[in-house]
């Protein structure tokens, strides 16, 4: 037996833990006056008025080609796709005859009260961006492609898909959903 005490003398017991441990006494902790309390209530409401300081936003540097005339970009495209773009351009001025046309995006960019329409192209095809919801433009055939809400695409690979009369009738419902 005495060797038995001598052993659980020489060797820690192991803690087993339990549910619910007893409540331990600690000393009162002073905690400074001027502690800033922690989580939701220690933000500062922010300043208002002139004292409210303004971080500046992104800066983003200003196209060159913004509002300048869109001459130079039908000028600069290869021969086959200039020419599609000159007929959806003479298409765009016969239905909307006071619309101003100006570069925005890189693009011919069209305008009444606000903006219906852009031209740009791709490797393979000039297009027509239509901004107008997809329920405003008539398409039985499904010539305009996109899935947004608020725009569709005419790509124009060859004249056989220039349809004089479904262009004019989408552009004047694009102006019309902007007037």
């Amino acid at each position: 037996m005495a060797a038995r005490k001598a052993m659980a003398k020489k060797t820690p017991r192991k803690k087993t833990p339990t549910k619910n441990p007893p409540a331990r006494k600690s000393a009162a902790r002073k905690t400074p006056a001027k502690t800033p309390a922690k989580g939701a209530a220690a933000k500062k409401a922010p300043a208002k008025g002139a004292a409210a300081k303004k971080t500046p936003g992104r800066q983003y540097l200003r196209r060159e080609d913004l509002g300048a005339p869109a001459d130079a970009f039908f000028a600069q495209q290869p021969p086959e796709r200039r020419e599609h773009l000159e007929a959806l351009r003479a298409l765009v001025k016969k239905a909307a005859p006071g619309a101003r046309e100006s570069m925005k995006w890189g693009m011919p960019y069209y305008e009444l009260k606000g903006g219906f329409c852009a031209l740009y192209t791709s490797t393979t095809y000039a297009a027509l961006s239509l901004m107008a919801p997809p329920e405003k433009l008539d398409d039985p055939e499904g010539k305009l492609e996109g899935t947004g809400k608020t725009m569709r695409h005419l790509k124009v690979r060859s004249a056989a898909d220039l349809d004089e009369a479904s262009i004019l009738r989408w552009v004047k419902a694009a102006v019309a959903h902007h007037s």
